[in-house]
């Protein structure tokens, strides 16, 4: 690698750890406007160092046979360089090997009307973006978080790192890796998202696309959610996929495969955050209680014939009465007790939405939550009330009976969520005089 070479990937790394100063981003800027091999070299690696990112957290096992392929790309004279390459790139191969979907960082914009309406916990490489900033053309890499873009063409739609993607015009925007969801309220066929193996032209919509590449080949996965959208490549007819369906497109730019189904299962696109009805902000759509610890006021407990219902029920992610002896996917309380149960998120969140299931026990009819509250804690110790609310009872040990019931409040930051019960419904026979219990709890920013 030439002296010149060098110096240029040693600003390209400056920039990709924000570390370049503004006199060098200017020089890497004018280098990249003058030469067409530097700008593949700097695509090149951008697309290493997104990867390696994923590489974080989805270690490679086959270290030893691509370490040393890597270890020839990193200039002799950065040392620090070098032995973080080494380590980083021991688990990663080449990305995106077929060129036919470079993004040009130097390019003129036309008049853009594109804004960004929302950020979220983002790393962007490159210049700062602010709530309200309309977007430019050159391409930008999102190493985390999440954006979310206003289109003229009446369009919104999250993009969530690690992502690369860049605004074409008003109505177009490509995206070579990372998830994009998009909502389009506009005219059919006046948005499209362009992937490394297609268009996907939006006829009035809600769908989800996420982009993966290997060595040699791509993945463009996409569901759509509501509506319509079009499927467009040089190598087929378009393909119309309507609501409730998905598929994925494997392949590079010479051979295409479209697939409903990855390793035996339907594909699924499901992005993280959605818009906050203010649209002033982005919300995760995770749900923050599955896994975390939960405490109760008491549980139903007979061990010696496997009639133990703890508190790890509420958060399993297991519903409708559901498990066996010793191993029972719901929370009871003992007979007579109206119940609480307390989930820890085990971090602070700005949460506005809680969605319970309710019990019946199964066939013995004789457990159920009634009226209840929800209160929120910071600190474990002083509870805020932020909701009063029925559960319905369960009619019929059927899994088409047992439903979330969904409650929403003022957002307010929580660790700590809980249920107090105030009634429970009846049992059905004498065997028992009733008690509280629940299915499932659910947390949602």
């Amino acid at each position: 690698m030439s002296k010149q070479s060098s110096h240029f990937e040693n600003l390209v790394w400056k920039y990709l750890d924000e570390e370049i100063s503004e006199s060098e981003f200017a020089e890497l800027e004018k280098l990249l406007e003058k030469n067409a091999d530097y700008r593949d070299l700097y695509q090149h690696l951008v697309e290493v160092h997104l990867s390696l990112s994923n590489h974080a957290k989805y270690p490679d096992r086959n270290t030893k046979t691509i370490a040393p392929v890597f270890a020839q790309r990193t200039s002799p004279t950065q040392g620090v360089r070098k032995e973080r390459s080494l380590t980083w790139f021991a688990g990663i191969a080449a990305m995106m090997c077929f060129g036919l979907f470079i993004f040009s960082l130097v390019k003129k914009d036309p008049e853009l009307e594109v804004v960004y309406i929302a950020i979220r916990d983002a790393d962007i490489r490159g210049p700062s973006i602010e709530v309200g900033d309309r977007a430019n053309t050159q391409m930008t890499l999102l190493m985390s978080g999440a954006v979310a873009l206003q289109f003229p063409s009446n369009t919104k739609t999250i993009i969530e790192g690690p992502a690369f993607y860049q605004i074409q015009d008003n109505g177009s925007i490509k995206v070579s890796s990372g998830t994009i969801t998009v909502d389009h309220q506009g005219d059919p066929g006046t948005f499209k998202v362009i992937t490394p193996l297609g268009e996907l032209v939006d006829m009035g919509t809600k769908f989800g696309v996420k982009i993966g590449n290997g060595v040699t080949d791509s993945m463009v996965m996409a569901e759509v959610y509501e509506g319509e959208v079009v499927y467009k490549s040089e190598m087929r007819s378009p393909v119309s996929v309507t609501e409730g369906n998905a598929f994925a497109i494997l392949g590079n730019s010479q051979a295409k495969d479209m697939v409903s189904e990855i390793d035996g299962e339907s594909v699924r696109v499901s992005g993280l955050f959605n818009l906050a009805d203010d649209e002033g902000h982005l919300k995760r759509n995770e749900n923050l209680a599955l896994g975390k610890p939960a405490t109760v006021s008491s549980y139903y407990n007979n061990p010696k014939i496997g009639s133990v219902f703890g508190p790890d029920g509420l958060t399993d992610n297991r519903f409708a009465d559901s498990g066996s002896p010793w191993d029972w996917a719901f929370w009871l309380a003992n007979d007579g007790d109206t119940g609480i149960a307390t989930i820890d998120l085990l971090d602070s969140y700005d949460i506005s939405r809680v969605e319970i299931q309710n019990t019946r026990n199964r066939q013995y009819f004789n457990r159920g939550m009634k009226d209840f509250v929800i209160e929120t804690s910071i600190d474990g110790e002083d509870f805020l009330q932020v909701k009063k609310g029925t559960l319905d009872q369960i009619e019929w040990h059927d899994l088409s009976y047992y439903k979330f019931e969904s409650f929403e409040f003022e957002s307010t930051p929580a660790r700590y969520v809980r249920i107090r019960g105030l009634s429970y419904y009846p049992a059905y026979n004498d065997n028992h005089m009733g008690g509280a219990g629940l299915n499932e709890v659910r947390v949602f920013e």
